[in-house]
């Protein structure tokens, strides 16, 4: 079962990942939703996350860069 507080937190997560996903698939901001702060907080990563994708190219994002990771 899913408690009052469980089901207010997944509702902050969909804001937050719908504003990201507008930046990078919709590329505009969305007027229904952007009253929301996790939305706008969202949106405002997706726009740095796009910014990186532009710079250095979706397939270096996140490479370890020659560097070992500890396991």
């Amino acid at each position: 079962m899913i408690t009052p507080l469980e089901k207010k937190r997944a509702s902050y997560l969909t804001f937050y990942f719908d504003g990201i996903f507008d930046v990078i698939c919709n590329e505009k901001e969305n007027p229904i939703k952007n009253s929301s702060a996790y939305y706008k907080r969202g949106f405002e990563d997706g726009v740095k996350i796009k910014q990186h994708i532009e710079k250095y190219g979706i397939s270096n994002i996140g490479a370890d860069n020659g560097k070992k990771i500890r396991s």
